[in-house]
Order: C-alpha cells, then structure tokens, then sequence
C-alpha cells in the first residue's frame, strides 16, 4: 500500500501519534537543562509565549498544506513551483535532515534503552557513581552500536505497519503510558526534603532574563523543536489526515500537551537537582549521570530510575518513529516506492549512518549542528517562506486551514506569519549559521 492512500484511523490516534512525534526525547532530556542553563521560569515564560505566537501559525500553516496536497514536501514543492525552473526541486532538502537527524537521534535513544535495562539488571552501580559509569558505558562502542541496531529495527517494524496499524497503535499506547509514568515521578520528587527552593524557580522568575536575548533565541529554537516545526515532520502526519480534520482544534490539542509535557519534564528534573545542591548547568549529562545520582538518595530507587528511563524511552521511540515517517512519505511520493522498500532502504542508510556517530562523540556534535541547527532552521524557513509570502498567508489560512476548523481564523493570523514567524525563522537560520565557526573553528 502506497503511504499516499493511508488515512489515520482516528482523531485520538493522530493527535497522540503528532505529540509523540514532537515530544520525543527533547521534552523529557532537552527541555528541563536547557531550561536550567537559561534562567528557569523565565525561560519557560518566553518558550511558552513564543510557542503560542509563532509555533501555533507555522504549524497549523503546515498542516493545511499537508491535508491540501496529501503528500510529502518533494511532491509538494514541485506542484506548489512548478513552472519555477531548478526552485521546484527544492522539496528534495527536507528528507535529508529527518534521514541524518535519526543516524545520531537513534544512537542517544539506544544509550536510553540500556539504561532502562541497567536498572534492572546492574541499578547499584549505576547509581554507585554515575559519571564513571557513563564513561564506561560510552566506551564500549560495539554494544551501543548492536543496541542502536536493535532500536533502528523497532523503529523500522512500526513504520512497516503503516498508519493505522503501526504508528497509530504504537502510540495509543506509548504516549498515555509515559504522561502516567511523568506524573508518577512528579508525585515522588515532591516528597523530596527541601524541594520547595528547586520549584521556586518556576513560581518566581528571574524577570531582568526577559530582556536577555540570547534566552530568547534559545526559548525560540525550543518552541519550534517541541512542536515539530523543521524538516516537514508535521507534513508527513498531516499528509494523511481527511479532507474533513478539524486543524486548528487538532494542534492546538497537541501544542497544549506538549507545552504541559516540557513543563512536567521541568518539574521532575529541575527541584530534585536543586534540592540535592547538584549542578544545574550540566548541560546534556544531566540526564544520564546527575539524575542517577539523585534516584541513589530516593526509596525505591531502582524503580524509580527503571520509571524515569523507560518514559524517556517511549517519547524517544514516538519521536524516531515520526521522524522516519517522515523520511518514508517524503521519500515514497517522490520516487515512487513502495512503504516497505523506502522503510527497508532507510533503515540500512541509518544503521551505516549511526557508525560514525557511535564511534565519535565529536563528529556527533558536529553532525547534530549541521542537521538540528542548520538544517532545521533552513527548511522551517523555506516552508514559512513559501507559504506566507508565495502562496500567500490568507489563501492558505481561507482556502486549505480554515474548511472543518472549528476555530475561524482572522487577518491577525496572516500578519502574524509573515511578519512575525518569517523574520524569526530567517534569523534562526542566520544565528546558526554564525555558529558554524564555534563549531568547526
């Protein structure tokens, strides 16, 4: 069956599968030490404004060109251009970078896989001392690179399934099943003596780190990534919504949980670092060595360490599964393919991808800034570009957003977009570019 003709089953199913898809392990690892490293409530007060003013019209822009050309952007972008000359080929972009973002993302989601394992199986070293452990664990190339093996495959068994049967399913039971797991850890952190200074971080915002702008572009780029705004990973779910789908109540449903997700992640991680006096600033690695530290001080520590990796493995599961749907829509439409060659096909480019990524934490880092900052800033800007300005905001909002949206939409939307979200994204794009020197310099 062609990836074109598949349909999701139901609304819940698409809703859920979507805030798999943005949530991932961004919300859970990602969010709660960018947050830390940038000013705490603060931080959260930006991200959450920016994610209502530009994610939400990016977003729902997205979705209705989607839904209208029921395909992915390759298809897409060369109907939209097509008397255009070499322009209509630029759709050709955006299956590169969900392609090259799961040859390191699946590597960082296999470490998690055998996390959750090692609580079970080895949890009093693990939490014995944390970083000594890591740095063992990151050494034994072999076996992460067998482990990233196995979650390529998983990932890949989903996607064959299809929509329905794969992607839908997975997520009807992954998504409920790690908001109860987050809500469980939540309940246990409040228990923690001396939590109340770590959550006054959120009650009481630094207010002079409003006027800092460098929190600003950190709480943009997050606001973007939490929603799945980049390489058109929201196109590749909304390629397969009917023509009736309500739109705007729809995401809306997915910003509002995913905006409650990074919060509750916050929530979770931020006060038990706090009360236990560890390092806020500690940037990625407060995840996978600080966090097993503080599990050590906790009764039940070792289901509570099982409970808090094994929600960071279904989001990370959700997520790699959307974005290798995305790489199969976009890839299937443009060349023809069937769902089970592209997904076959896909999954042995990332395995020998994930090589050098599992081999060489440097290369990572290097290989991460190319796909998740130039990359992602680079094709939301196209797409915003196309849409507002050569399309055009109002024909996308009157003619593909607004037919069975329950919320009418104004003028204030197309302003929004073009003038606001644009000029955003463009300078998202522009900063990292200005980075590629701290990088490779």
């Amino acid at each position: 069956m062609s990836t074109e003709n598949q349909q999701w089953g139901s609304r819940i199913g698409y809703i859920l599968a979507t805030i798999g898809m943005a949530f991932g392990l961004g919300a859970i690892w990602r969010f709660p030490y960018v947050a830390a490293e940038s000013g705490g409530g603060a931080f959260i007060l930006i991200f959450t404004f920016l994610t209502i003013v530009v994610a939400i019209p990016a977003g729902l822009a997205e979705l209705a060109f989607a839904r209208k050309m029921k395909n992915g952007p390759i298809v897409s972008f060369r109907k939209t251009y097509e008397h255009k000359g070499i322009i209509k080929y630029i759709g050709w972009i955006f299956p590169l970078i969900p392609l090259g973002m799961n040859m390191y993302y699946l590597v960082v989601v296999s470490w998690t896989m055998v996390y959750t394992l090692f609580t079970i199986t080895n949890g009093t070293e693990l939490m014995a001392n944390p970083s000594v452990f890591f740095h063992d664990f990151e050494s034994n190339k072999f076996a992460i690179f067998g482990a990233t093996v196995i979650i390529v495959l998983t990932v890949s068994m989903i996607c064959l399934k299809g929509i329905q049967a794969g992607i839908e399913r997975f997520s009807k039971f992954c998504i409920p099943l790690h908001y109860v797991v987050l809500f469980l850890l939540l309940g246990t952190v409040l228990t923690i003596p001396g939590v109340e200074k770590g959550l006054e971080l959120f009650a009481k915002p630094d207010m002079n780190a409003l006027f800092d702008p460098s929190i600003w572009a950190r709480a943009a780029g997050m606001a973007l990534f939490a929603v799945g705004l980049g390489p058109a990973c929201l196109m590749a779910y909304g390629s397969h919504l009917p023509d009736n789908s309500d739109i705007t109540m729809d995401f809306f449903t997915v910003v509002m949980w995913n905006l409650f997700g990074c919060i509750l992640s916050g929530l979770v991680v931020i006060p038990a670092v706090v009360a236990f006096g560890l390092d806020l600033q500690a940037g990625p690695g407060l995840t996978y060595i600080t966090l097993p530290y503080i599990f050590a001080q906790l009764p039940f520590s070792g289901l509570v360490a099982f409970a808090f990796f094994f929600a960071m493995l279904l989001g990370g599961l959700s997520a790699g599964v959307g974005i290798l749907e995305n790489s199969v829509t976009t890839f299937s439409g443009g060349l023809g393919w069937s769902r089970q060659k592209t997904v076959c096909i896909i999954a042995v480019i990332t395995i020998l991808g994930s090589i050098p990524c599992i081999w060489s934490s440097t290369f990572l880092e290097k290989f991460d800034f190319l796909i998740g900052d130039i990359g992602y800033t680079l094709t939301a800007s196209i797409m915003a570009l196309t849409l507002a300005w050569y399309v055009g905001a109002r024909k996308v909002r009157q003619e593909w957003l607004l037919p069975g949206s329950s919320i009418k939409l104004g003028r204030s939307f197309d302003i929004v977009y073009k003038y606001i979200v644009v000029p955003l994204l463009l300078f998202l794009f522009y900063q990292s570019l200005c980075n590629i020197s701290k990088i490779f310099g």
